[in-house]
């Protein structure tokens, strides 16, 4: 690991609709080494879990969620030339409370592109997986890896993603 390819700051909101469903939208800023870019997202969390005999916060059940988010993403880089892009994500999430504090997660996910550069198709693939860690009430700590294979580009682009994010939620709990 010689260098990082970009850094980033983003702003979400979040809404939960019902116990199981949540809807967020957001602003990404990414400073990149050649460019800055610009992203808005709406999107959705569907919480998939199955009640356990009717014991909702049974502690050795595995979480399932699906990610559903729409963005467009504005200066993007493809075949060396700069366009706005709009994508659909998927992605699917794994956890189980290991402890009162401590959460692991897999995660699988793709996405779906289509630009002036690139007609519509899934482009990336994502596997990893990671933990988040509680630290109050209204905080955590998430740090987590990200395999990713871009399928657009030619050769195929195989990237390594490290992520550590603090959140804190300054809502209603």
């Amino acid at each position: 690991m010689t260098s990082l390819s970009s850094h980033f700051l983003e702003l979400m909101t979040y809404k939960k609709a019902n116990e199981s469903l949540v809807f967020n939208g957001g602003y990404r800023y990414t400073l990149r080494p050649d460019r800055d870019e610009h992203r808005l997202y709406v999107g959705g969390f569907r919480d998939m879990t199955r009640d356990k005999h009717g014991v909702v916060d049974d502690p050795d059940r595995v979480r399932v969620v699906m990610q559903i988010g729409y963005q467009h993403d504005f200066n993007v880089k493809f075949d060396d030339r700069l366009t706005d892009s709009n994508s659909i994500r998927w992605i699917l999430i794994a956890s189980h409370q290991a402890t009162e504090k401590i959460r692991p997660f897999l995660l699988a996910g793709v996405l779906t592109t289509w630009n002036d550069a690139y007609s519509f198709g899934v482009d990336k693939l994502r596997l990893g997986g990671g933990m988040a860690v509680t630290i109050g009430s209204r905080s955590r700590l998430r740090a987590q890896y990200i395999f990713e294979r871009a399928f657009f580009r030619s050769p195929m682009e195989n990237t390594n993603i490290f992520w550590l994010r603090y959140e804190a939620n300054f809502g209603v709990p």
